[in-house]
């Protein structure tokens, strides 16, 4: 049996690979005919270099895969992907370089010509984007811009905020697309830190460290790079704690947590909550999100800070710490800077009753409050 190979330097050695056989890349027998090939296969491939080689990689339909969907073997270990992001992820971990085409053809081959003249052909005519680097025509913008992230590496500069100059801390969007929900790092050449509390990141740039690359960097660490200057956010005011407290929107305990938690923030010299408003970097702004000092470091909180999220349109609210059900004191943290800077946002909390208020009182002693169905909130 003809062993499958899974990275190509040419079109011709693809070809080559399975002359008058059934193609070794699907579930089903088929002839592996080049009409087969560019169709199913090619027109979809990845292209890299690796060590300054051009290279490609095709997608597989095999059993391995399970019910019969594309998938993507590596070439380098034994591992299979799903997804291309994720794929392209992991071959970049084993020291390749991404690319638009394969360096050994510098345009579209006469098999990628003829595919994408007969897609044209198939497709009825009508207001179409194509792709500037390769062509393909498009129906929708949402589409293209799709497929640019995917196939083209082309993704929009991310924000990068430094929440804690002291300890040289910085917040990044975690992905560049759906909710931009923030992660903290750490870069510093001065105190000589790299890190990010992503596990990915860690194994990420351990792996890297191993291959002879111990500065490598992941993708958070890498956008410090265009990083705002630090700019300290308004200052929480006791007087407005005071007043949430006399309109019983806290309860006492937690009134005096956030002045604890504020006055140690204080004595560290480093902001106790810094505002994420990315609807200031041409983002959604449905979300708020918040850095919140807590003084201590745990797995949630690996650099004495955690994050915290409200949905301004469900009111929900969330927190990474292990009280994350619960109305914790991060989460009244983040209210009393919202109270007292932006107050519109609560919306309906302003509104919450004194009995209310008073049960959540007793049930916080307990420890068992749990927050309000928080809806559809996404963040």
């Amino acid at each position: 049996m003809t062993e499958r190979v899974f990275v190509f330097a040419d079109e011709e050695e693809l070809f080559s690979v399975m002359k008058d056989l059934d193609c070794l890349y699907c579930r089903n027998p088929v002839a592996a005919s080049k009409h087969h090939i560019k169709k199913r296969h090619l027109r979809f491939a990845i292209y890299y270099k690796d060590s300054g080689i051009g290279k490609f990689s095709i997608p597989c339909y095999c059993a391995d895969g399970g019910h019969g969907r594309s998938h993507w073997h590596c070439p380098m270990c034994t591992k299979i992907l799903q997804r291309t992001k994720d794929y392209k992820i992991h071959v970049t971990n084993h020291g390749v370089e991404m690319t638009d085409k394969s360096t050994v053809e510098l345009q579209p081959t006469s098999v990628l010509l003829e595919t994408l003249q007969t897609d044209t052909d198939d497709r009825t005519t009508g207001d179409k984007s194509s792709c500037q680097k390769c062509g393909v025509h498009f129906t929708t913008t949402s589409n293209l811009r799709r497929h640019q992230r995917l196939q083209h590496c082309q993704v929009h500069v991310m924000p990068v905020l430094c929440v804690d100059a002291k300890n040289a801390i910085y917040v990044t969007p975690k992905d560049p697309h759906g909710p931009r929900v923030p992660v903290h790092i750490r870069k510093s050449f001065s105190l000589q830190i790299l890190l990010c509390e992503l596990e990915e990141c860690w194994d990420f740039m351990k792996a890297q460290a191993q291959r002879g690359n111990p500065g490598r960097e992941c993708r958070h660490l890498i956008r410090t790079s265009h990083a705002r200057p630090y700019t300290p956010p308004p200052p929480l005011c006791v007087r407005s704690l005071e007043d949430m407290a006399r309109r019983r929107l806290l309860s006492g305990t937690r009134t005096q947590q956030c002045q604890e938690i504020h006055s140690r923030a204080g004595l560290d010299g480093v902001d106790c909550v810094y505002p994420v408003l990315w609807g200031e970097h041409e983002l959604s702004e449905r979300c708020v999100y918040f850095s919140v000092y807590t003084g201590f470091k745990d797995k949630w909180c690996q650099f004495g800070r955690t994050h915290v999220s409200f949905d301004s349109r469900s009111g929900g609210w969330k927190c990474l710490c292990e009280f994350r059900r619960s109305l914790c004191v991060h989460k009244c943290l983040s209210m009393w800077w919202l109270f007292q800077e932006r107050p519109e946002l609560l919306g309906n909390a302003l509104d919450m009753s004194a009995d209310g208020v008073e049960e959540l009182e007793e049930e916080e002693e307990d420890g068992d409050k749990l927050c309000p169905e928080e809806g559809d909130d996404i963040c």
